[in-house]
């Protein structure tokens, strides 16, 4: 589902994107990839050196997901701000005058896209000026910040559950889970029989 930047993608239309712009860690871009799935995001950019699929430390966290939300791939800043042309950006940072995440509204009909950057690095000057809202995560204890693909799980469903009622997606899971009742649980794999220690 893969394509380098060149036109942008139907899913740009309408609905969420997300946005990875130089996030190196593969297993926090495979976290992303899960997270945009369950928040009911359209796709996701892939931008700077953010690494992108087919790689197995993306899929061993995104568990599918990498086959199942589009994605595409911006080389550089220029070509990201080239796709975010005319999408409503909301830049998940800590920056001045950034809203609490709790605060965050956003259009309700065209399409909005949620962008977080490398831990290190913080997002570049030309994002912070681009962005139609900055948003960051109110932190109570004694760091600072959070892992780059928890602080999206929390800004991707703030801005889901502005789209629909959460009630929607319990209608998805509600019975046998492929994941629970499988690979996951106490170490059986689906259709195994669980042994002794298992069951205790």
């Amino acid at each position: 589902m893969s394509s380098h930047f060149a036109v942008r993608p139907d899913w740009f239309d309408t609905g969420l994107i997300a946005v990875a712009h130089d996030v190196r860690s593969m297993h926090n871009i495979g976290a992303i990839f899960r997270t945009a799935d369950g928040a009911g995001f359209a796709g996701l950019v892939l931008s700077g050196i953010s690494g992108a699929p087919p790689d197995p430390r993306i899929a061993k966290v995104a568990l599918g997901a990498e086959r199942t939300v589009p994605h595409t791939i911006a080389p550089d800043i220029d070509a990201l701000l080239d796709l975010l042309d005319e999408v409503h950006v909301v830049l998940l940072e800590q920056a001045p005058g950034a809203v609490a995440i709790s605060e965050l509204a956003v259009p309700s009909s065209s399409a909005v896209a949620l962008v977080v950057c490398g831990e290190i690095t913080g997002a570049p000057r030309q994002l912070l000026s681009r962005a139609d809202q900055v948003a960051e995560i109110p932190m109570f204890g004694s760091k600072e910040s959070l892992n780059v693909s928890v602080a999206f799980g929390i800004a991707a469903y703030q801005l889901g559950v502005q789209r629909r009622s959460p009630q929607d997606g319990l209608q998805a899971v509600r019975g046998p889970h492929p994941v629970r009742d499988g690979v996951l649980t106490h170490g059986v794999t689906q259709g195994q029989t669980p042994s002794r220690k298992d069951r205790d």
